[in-house]
């Protein structure tokens, strides 16, 4: 009978141990910290410049008790810790730890491990109120700002039980840092005009030979940012058309010209791209751009692309200006014909071969063929050989050889014929002929 009692005895007690012990597992689990700070917004163009910031106190309020040697940890996301200053000779950076309530001296810096910041707890410390640690003198490094969008901070405690350290009290992250775009740019009306070839490509529908890229810049208001002291836009495009007198550069009397609201258009020695310089600092507001085309000289068909650098002072106090590109080499628009191009990459003349160019057009409209032969880095523009009738097949064979006669050429050539008809009208093959081999191949 007392063996029986005994053994039942005791069997509760181990049920009362269980018991208790899942009630401490599920409040142990149950509990969490909070992390506090005054959040910023910094301009990424800041935030790059800068490379390393002093982050905002942050305050952890413990959710339970502590042991001598127990850990809380103050976790970084979207910016790395340094560890040591950016000054000229570098130094150990030992973040502030100040607690109050039961952590009144009782908790300190240990060390950092990545982008953990550990804080060690040195002596028992009871949960209550007005207890918690402020963290000061955090350094972030910033250089990553375009890519992370914000900085984020979380704590969690480690403590020390039978089965080996555990985490609790682990908080929910709040946001430390926004890094807002401070400067940006877009294409807000792009080049778009159309070339008319009933005007033999000399001027746009509509008349006239000018037409403008704008560019809306934005300047945003954040916290913290930079000081802007200028900006240079470049598009890229072909130029040379300008150049009526042929002398390799702008200014003469028959020249077309670049011009811009923001200042001087300065155009590359090779045509290929113009830039402007605007001294004045980056705002809210517009730039326009524009070309106008010299008179009676055909103006290509073509793409742009346009970028845009933005200068400011560097906000580490260095002498010279940083440089943000606030537009990459993004589209600026093209010109289009009113009508259909073709090109032809390889067709040869001569005595030795001859030569089969025909157009097929499916709409009710006749049109004129201008050619445009390729030779070396020059072209040679030939207008109306040929006219192509509607809604049939047209042999331009001869036309084309005849205009390659009078230009004086002969071997391979490459060209364009341009047709004054819909473009989803037209088809254009080519082919040749060697009389010495009898070969007949197809190049378009």
């Amino acid at each position: 009978m007392f063996n029986f009692m005994k053994l039942e005895i005791i069997t509760m007690f181990k049920k009362t141990l269980i018991a208790a012990s899942v009630a401490a597992t599920a409040s142990f689990a149950a509990v969490g910290s909070t992390v506090s700070t005054t959040p910023a917004t910094l301009g990424v163009e800041y935030a790059v410049g800068i490379q390393q910031v002093t982050a905002a106190d942050v305050t952890i309020t413990p959710e339970r008790d502590y042991d001598s040697g127990d850990i809380i940890t103050l976790e970084v996301t979207g910016a790395t810790v340094a560890t040591m200053t950016a000054a000229a000779t570098p130094a150990p950076i030992v973040p502030t730890v100040t607690g109050v309530g039961n952590l009144l001296d009782n908790i300190e810096f240990l060390e950092y491990s990545g982008n953990k910041i550990k804080l060690l707890v040195t002596n028992p410390v009871a949960f209550g109120a007005g207890t918690a640690v402020t963290v000061s003198g955090v350094q972030l490094i910033t250089t990553a700002a375009a890519d992370e969008g914000e900085v984020k901070m979380s704590a969690v405690g480690t403590v020390a039980t039978v089965e080996g350290p555990k985490t609790v009290d682990s908080s929910t992250a709040v946001t430390a840092i926004t890094y807002a775009q401070q400067l940006d740019t877009s294409v807000s009306t792009a080049f778009d005009a159309v070339i008319d070839v009933n005007t033999a490509r000399k001027e746009f529908v509509g008349g006239g030979t000018a037409d403008t890229l704008v560019i809306s810049n934005t300047e945003a208001a954040v916290s913290t940012g930079v000081t802007t002291t200028g900006a240079t836009y470049k598009v890229w495009g072909d130029f040379s058309f300008l150049d009526a007198d042929g002398d390799g550069e702008l200014g003469g009397a028959d020249d077309g010209a670049v011009t811009s609201t923001a200042g001087t258009a300065t155009v590359a020695e090779d045509f290929m791209s113009v830039s402007v310089a605007q001294a004045a600092a980056f705002s809210t507001g517009t730039v326009g751009i524009t070309v106008t085309g010299p008179a009676d000289v055909v103006i290509p068909d073509q793409t742009f692309t346009a970028e845009t650098k933005v200068s400011y002072t560097d906000p580490k106090g260095g002498a010279t200006d940083l440089v943000a590109t606030t537009l990459s080499e993004s589209s600026a628009g093209a010109w289009t014909l009113n009508g259909a191009k073709a090109h032809i990459p390889f067709l040869p003349f001569g005595s030795a071969y001859s030569q089969s160019v025909t157009v097929s057009n499916t709409s009710t409209q006749t049109g004129g063929v201008d050619l445009v032969i390729y030779v070396g880095d020059d072209t040679v523009e030939m207008e109306g050989i040929a006219t192509v009738g509607a809604e049939g097949v047209t042999d331009i064979s001869a036309a084309i050889r005849n205009a390659v006669t009078s230009a004086g050429l002969s071997g391979p050539l490459s060209f364009d014929v341009i047709i004054n008809a819909p473009e989803n009208a037209i088809v254009v093959e080519a082919l040749y002929y060697a009389k010495t081999d009898g070969d007949r191949l197809r190049t378009l």
